[in-house]
């Protein structure tokens, strides 16, 4: 009897192990292919049923690095494993780039000088946890100062549970477009993403519409994206990538008719179209020049920022490299510059960041013909993870980014952003009081305008008592205005200021005032 028992629980114990064999090699799998979502999903179930391996505790780590789910979370394996002599050599760096991204700086300097000191790991990590302190020192600092900003979600209307990044928007604010990774019927690539496509979401009444594809521009079945658009919106630039090779093509400008629709298609110059990558690229207001990254040999190291020029022949010059005022020896991209051409604002992994790419600003200086004066535009839109692509609205209150942030709905999400010390752009409200009855004197006014968002005062107004002429200036938002008067029925009205390309300088309006009776 006991011999069946200890040859069932063999069998039993065979099966087992066959079925943890294959989950992992299906893990591993997923893994070799960088679908790290779907890997991590087995390694966690692996690990249930192994909860101090230490092959499974580094590779969840490895998987929550490389996603967009919660970085942090890859802390706590990486701590449970980094004394054990069986750990990768690297597991202090991966530990080091954890705590980094969850602000625990001073822990991250620690494990990148551990793992420097090892003197093992790739000669990669090796070269990068340098780097990586110095972004951990220059964080310390701009943390301490955080720039006055406030985010705002595009929500469901613009956003998916799959990524959605590179917004760009013409200066009035009047549409935005964007690549997203969402489940539209794409292809699905090796590492489990779905291929993206380029959406438009038009403003209406001062808000987004949903989302949807610009059908003319999407193959569904490659990498499609958008990486530049022009200041009035009437020209984008993109690109798309081979599935197989991940190339990326030659940037390509897309001309939009009155209602958006594609209407004429054509690579950028041979200037700007060599035989290298380019990636993202900016016109200039008056479209004398052209702003792009590119790997082109002859830079200062990695992916550099280039302009090119249109010349009274009406033809491009060569590429000019912006200097080391602007490039670095680490990748720069994403260039926009400002309509006055005296703002360009990129993409760094190099200058005073604080964790892969940061994005800053550098101004034109007239008398020395190049851009100087680099600075990083501060936290909390720089993060330890990568920020890149910044535009802005044509009175630079707005900016708009995509990034992963807690309470999204899910991996990046595109945000607008508030430069709260930038004044709005506000609208002026006026007219007369003026009674039903023109025998009935209005006496004892009194107008509160309160925001019915935050349901706080915004402000008391009074008339000219002599004209009974009447001025209120609110900013975008919902408000609500109530009149009392003496002898007359309270007067209340909602109103809604807009903005972007509904936003109205004047509104003229009277006011009739009913005699109580």
């Amino acid at each position: 009897m006991k011999k069946k028992i200890w040859c069932i629980v063999m069998i039993m114990l065979i099966a087992t192990n066959g079925l943890l064999s294959q989950s992992r090699k299906k893990a591993d799998k997923y893994f070799a292919d960088e679908n790290f979502q779907e890997a991590l999903e087995e390694y966690l179930l692996l690990a249930e049923k192994k909860p101090d391996d230490v092959y499974l505790n580094y590779r969840i780590a490895v998987c929550y690095l490389n996603t967009n789910i919660d970085k942090e979370k890859a802390i706590i394996f990486l701590e449970k494993i980094k004394d054990n002599p069986k750990a990768d050599a690297n597991t202090l760096y991966l530990l080091g780039r954890a705590y980094h991204f969850a602000y625990r700086f001073d822990e991250a300097i620690k494990n990148y000088q551990s793992f420097m000191a090892s003197g093992k790991g790739s000669r990669k990590n090796q070269t990068a946890a340098g780097r990586h302190i110095e972004e951990c020192e220059n964080a310390k600092q701009l943390v301490k100062f955080p720039i006055n900003v406030k985010f705002e979600n595009l929500g469901e209307q613009v956003n998916s549970k799959y990524p959605d990044y590179f917004p760009f928007i013409p200066e009035d604010e009047s549409f935005l477009l964007f690549n997203t990774r969402r489940n539209d019927g794409s292809a699905i690539k090796k590492d489990g993403n779905f291929c993206s496509n380029i959406y438009i979401s038009r403003v209406t009444e001062g808000k987004f519409t949903k989302a949807i594809p610009l059908t003319q521009l999407n193959s569904f079945t490659v990498d499609n994206e958008i990486v530049g658009l022009s200041k009035d919106g009437k020209q984008a630039i993109v690109y798309e990538i081979e599935p197989q090779t991940q190339k990326i093509s030659d940037l390509k400008i897309i001309e939009f008719n009155a209602n958006m629709a594609p209407a004429n298609a054509y690579f950028l110059p041979q200037a700007i179209s060599t035989p290298h990558t380019e990636i993202g690229a900016s016109i200039a207001g008056d479209s004398s020049c052209i702003y792009f990254a590119s790997d082109m040999p002859g830079g200062y190291g990695g992916i550099d920022i280039y302009v090119s020029r249109k010349l009274p022949n009406g033809k491009w010059s060569k590429a000019q490299n912006l200097g080391p005022a602007v490039n670095t020896i680490y990748d720069e991209d994403f260039p926009i510059i400002t309509s006055d051409g005296k703002t360009l604002y990129f993409s760094s992994k190099g200058h005073a960041g604080i964790g892969g790419y940061d994005i800053f600003k550098a101004t034109y200086d007239e008398e020395k013909n190049m851009f100087t004066q680099t600075r990083n535009i501060g936290y909390p839109i720089n993060t330890p993870d990568d920020d890149m692509n910044f535009c802005l609205s044509a009175n630079g209150r707005y900016g708009y980014l995509s990034s992963f942030r807690k309470g999204g709905l899910g991996d990046l999400d595109i945000y607008r952003v508030t430069f709260q010390d930038i004044e709005p752009e506000y609208t002026v409200i006026n007219g007369y009081l003026r009674s039903t009855d023109t025998t009935k004197v209005i006496t004892g006014i009194s107008m509160v305008v309160s925001n019915t968002e935050t349901e706080e005062l915004y402000g008391e107004y009074l008339p000219n008592l002599n004209t009974m002429r009447y001025v209120i200036i609110l900013p975008p938002g919902k408000f609500r205005l109530d009149i009392e008067c003496d002898g007359f029925e309270t007067y209340t009205e909602f109103i809604e200021i807009k903005d972007k390309k509904d936003y109205i300088f004047e509104i003229k309006k009277d006011i009739l005032l009913t005699p109580q009776k």
